[in-house]
């Protein structure tokens, strides 16, 4: 079974390292593809040191995301080949293990499209901020709609493995800055339930040059927020 990793870049900084941690899987049967969004830094001085065929690099002719992050996601899951992807980040690490425990779970509950991994949050540094909450190895819809909620889980995207064909025709939903599309889409991808791994094999970094910590987004952050329990409510 061929899992993509599909990963959107534009900083340099931690690059190498989400790309290391992609890579380094124990599960091998991945493709890495990365989409670099026209970015002023030189990202294929990066991947050129990689001699790994499951690599594949592209650049999009225009920065995409920097207007219209949603747009960039969508786009670039239409590169996976595989039978389920991961929408990765240009900063963030995945565990040894993620991809095959996430397997493991495919094979148990095939007929769920949404494959959850627990999340730690790290710094810039890589020191560990705080831990996710536990869900069952199943749950249902309903009970992933609480759990987010009531704070119980994270939701960071890439902390998820995706049936490709399923979000492939769902896509992305629009909201600014992305803020909270990660946590509708998924909620949509959950109609079958979902399967969660019981160890945190994510590390989701919060940075000065993470999205999520831009103070200047803030009221996007609120309009998206506010869109998304719109969106839940109806």
């Amino acid at each position: 079974m061929l899992i993509s990793y599909i990963l959107p870049a534009y900083k340099a900084k931690y690059l190498n390292l989400a790309i290391d941690s992609i890579v380094n899987q124990s599960y091998t049967e991945i493709e890495l593809v990365i989409i670099d969004d026209d970015s002023p830094e030189q990202l294929y001085d990066i991947v050129s040191k990689y001699d790994d065929p499951r690599i594949k690099y592209y650049k999009n002719d225009v920065n995409i995301g920097g207007t219209d992050l949603v747009a960039q996601w969508n786009h670039c899951i239409s590169y996976a080949k595989g039978d389920y992807l991961v929408l990765a980040a240009d900063d963030d690490v995945y565990h040894t293990n993620f991809t095959s425990e996430c397997i493991n779970l495919i094979n148990k509950y095939p007929e769920v499209d949404l494959i959850r991994s627990r999340v730690s949050l790290i710094d810039a540094s890589g020191d560990l901020i705080e831990i996710d909450g536990i869900l069952p190895e199943k749950c249902s819809q309903i009970e992933y709609v609480y759990s987010w909620t009531k704070g119980v889980t994270l939701v960071c995207i890439g902390n998820y493995m995706f049936k490709t064909k399923a979000i492939q025709k769902e896509r992305f939903d629009k909201l600014p800055f992305a803020f909270g599309t990660d946590t509708i889409s998924t909620i949509k991808l959950a109609r079958n339930g979902v399967a969660n791994t019981s160890a945190m094999l994510f590390d989701f970094r919060i940075s000065d040059i993470h999205l999520s910590s831009d103070k200047t987004k803030y009221e996007y952050k609120i309009e998206a927020i506010s869109s998304l329990y719109k969106m839940i409510s109806s």
